[in-house]
């Protein structure tokens, strides 16, 4: 199918979600109120009494043009899609790059020094990413010291970073304060390290004593103040100043934690060099010289050329990028995406103006409305994101049929399997639903793909929002009683 000839069955998708709500229609043209009624019942809640609900729901097929709109409600009302707008982003992305796509982290050496070059890649010291093959935050650069020592190269003086491929703006203007010292509020960078974090192990000591810890990756890029004592209570938490890399440990500690405590760090890009100087020193290349940026050394190594020798490099596949932003719901991985988006199509440093910009570009390419989006950042934790399901059925559409479709739908987490879907869906369900969850205060959303009875194929997307605090698990059931109505009456629709 040619892609105007795509973009114009997209279009009556979207247009037929925009207009005034119609009886759900079957191929042979009667009614099937069925999913209709079902769908219905579950929107009158009383849970809703105060709430705004979009739904939208199509039944697909291997020919574009022959999916067919089962129901809508507010479809074509944008409102905040949490965690749903990932969808958006990691389709504009993988729709402009391909499938075949790969971040590229390069380490050059030249008259004595090296250059560590980013591309925005997200994964570099994913310890969480990592360890499902054994390694730790610092592997990678142990094993570029090792490529080193082969080549010769024991001591070096500086190492330079450059990480001009984004821009130097780390946090999107609109996210709330309280969410800085989240780790999932980490700040985005064209280097990243750790998913820009470093990680407390924290241990016991005596009582009223001062507890014990260790750093991973261990660094002297933060400065810690331990305040945390052995004590009766597990308050344990740590401090960030803002804008600095003086980190606080406080309160008290009864008992050792199995995971770490994550904390942000200021400018990823500098620790990022700041730990691989490190990790070349313990490992055999000693370095002489300081750390620092250079924004420019992408276009002094393109303008000439000569000297400039790749040490070694790191090449992550955009299908291990997708899968964590979609499965696992990782938001800087959804804004190092938007971000290299822009870049991509601006050939200027990635940026949330750019980087949204494009993503907008592809959903008007694809019939969306402009009316129907607005976008603010790239993963969804702005409330200044809003996105009508119709927008969202039709990016679940387009990737149906895209020619990577295989690839987006290996990214979406799978009911009662993996990702965000681990533990949802605990009925017949399981394994026949791929999608996205979202939240964020007052906000639920679900969207993605229905693997039905019929052996057919539905998209849907649920956006809930005004809900009442503290109530996400209501939001949830209910969500799964829609996607569980479509099922149920996916055979009367063949």
């Amino acid at each position: 199918m040619s892609p105007s000839r795509f973009a114009l069955v997209v279009l009556c998708l979207v247009t037929s979600l925009a207009g005034p709500r119609a009886a759900v229609a079957a191929p042979n043209g009667k009614t099937v109120p069925g999913v209709s009624d079902d769908i219905q019942t579950v929107l009158r809640d009383k849970y809703f009494a105060n709430a705004r609900v979009g739904v939208a729901v199509a039944r697909l097929d291997e020919k574009a043009d022959n999916a067919q709109v089962l129901f809508r409600s507010n479809a074509e009302v944008p409102l905040i899609p949490a965690s749903n707008l990932k969808l958006l982003t990691t389709s504009a992305f993988l729709d402009k790059v391909g499938g075949d796509f790969k971040f590229r982290t390069t380490l050059y050496a030249k008259d004595g020094d090296l250059y560590l070059v980013g591309d925005g890649d997200p994964t570099l010291g994913d310890v969480e990413l990592l360890k499902k093959v054994g390694w730790d935050v610092d592997t990678v650069f142990k094993n570029w010291a090792e490529a080193l020592k082969k080549r010769g190269i024991n001591a070096v003086r500086n190492v330079v970073v450059d990480d001009g491929v984004f821009d130097q703006n780390f946090i999107p203007a609109h996210w709330l304060a309280r969410y800085a010292g989240a780790r999932y509020s980490a700040q985005i960078a064209g280097v990243n390290l750790n998913a820009n974090c470093v990680d407390f192990w924290v241990r016991t000591t005596s009582p009223g004593q001062l507890i014990s810890y260790t750093l991973d990756p261990d660094t002297r890029y933060v400065t810690v103040k331990n305040q945390c004592v052995t004590g009766n209570r597990q308050t344990v938490g740590v401090l960030r100043s803002p804008g600095k890399n003086e980190l606080t440990l406080r309160g008290e500690l009864n008992a050792n934690p199995g995971e770490p405590i994550s904390v942000p760090i200021q400018d990823p890009p500098l620790f990022a060099a700041t730990v691989l100087a490190e990790t070349l020193a313990k490992n055999g290349v000693n370095v002489t010289g300081k750390v620092s940026r250079d924004l420019s050394i992408r276009q002094k190594r393109k303008a000439d050329p000569a000297g400039w020798a790749v040490a070694a490099a790191l090449d992550t596949k955009i299908s291990t990028v997708l899968d964590r932003a979609n499965k696992d719901s990782m938001n800087l991985y959804a804004e190092c995406m938007c971000k290299r988006l822009g870049h991509e199509v601006t050939g200027q440093p990635g940026s949330w103006q750019n980087g949204t910009a494009a993503v907008g570009d592809f959903l008007k390419r694809i019939g969306v409305p402009e009316a129907e989006f607005h976008l603010d950042d790239g993963c969804g934790l702005s409330r200044e994101n809003t996105v009508s399901a119709a927008t969202i059925l039709a990016v679940l559409t387009h990737d149906y049929h895209g020619k990577d479709r295989e690839v987006f739908l290996n990214s979406l987490a799978v009911a009662g399997a993996d990702g965000t879907f681990e533990k949802r869906f605990k009925n017949n369900l399981k394994g026949r639903v791929f999608g996205k969850s979202g939240y964020v205060s007052g906000v639920s959303a679900l969207s993605g793909y229905l693997h039905a009875r019929d052996d057919r194929w539905y998209a849907f997307s649920i956006l809930m929002n005004n809900l009442p605090e503290g109530t996400n698990n209501t939001a949830k059931a209910l969500q799964e009683k829609i996607v569980a109505a479509i099922d149920e009456n996916a055979a009367g629709g063949k």
